[in-house]
């Protein structure tokens, strides 16, 4: 049972003022760990879990961060969505090159993902994986649309009896 702590970056009244700062749920609870372990430093980590709502590692992952990184620990201001450091083109970018290619698309033209791969490729000077393009079609609303099954004047029973009916010889192949 490790008991934890947490180092002086702050007093419990600069850590109080940072709380009732925040206005996204994920800062305030990171807050609120860091104030719950300075002010009570006498419980563990499945203690506070169970009290605050939250899971132990998230007690501990919150904790090791403050302690190393100081006040400025929490310098994300969201989570999740599109990163632009790690994006390769921006949601505009991406929509004029399948602006540009939609008049093809609806004209009947065959579209397929390797002829936007090569543009986009062309565009970055580098290349791209097939997920990416994929992905691109997914976030901009493209459905790949494909042949259907059968055709829809199909009669079901005259095919049934051909496969009843013909003959199973099978012929060599030379």
């Amino acid at each position: 049972m490790k008991l934890l702590k947490t180092f002086p970056h702050l007093t419990n009244s600069e850590i109080e003022d940072i709380l009732k700062q925040q206005r996204s749920v994920r800062a305030f609870q990171d807050w609120q760990i860091i104030y719950s372990v300075q002010t009570n430093s006498d419980k563990t980590a499945e203690e506070f879990a169970s009290i605050l709502g939250t899971t132990k590692s998230k007690v501990y992952y919150t904790i090791q961060s403050y302690n190393k990184q100081g006040k400025d620990w929490r310098s994300y201001s969201n989570w999740g969505g599109r990163r632009e450091e790690r994006c390769i083109l921006t949601l505009e970018e991406e929509k004029t090159i399948l602006n540009s290619l939609e008049q093809d698309a609806l004209s009947g033209k065959v579209l397929i993902y390797k002829h936007v791969k090569d543009i986009v490729e062309k565009k970055i000077n580098r290349e791209v994986s097939d997920d990416y393009i994929w992905d691109m079609f997914k976030r901009h609303n493209w459905s790949k649309k494909v042949p259907r099954q059968s055709h829809p004047k199909a009669n079901k029973e005259e095919q049934e009896d051909y496969k009843k009916n013909s003959k199973k010889i099978w012929l060599p192949s030379h």
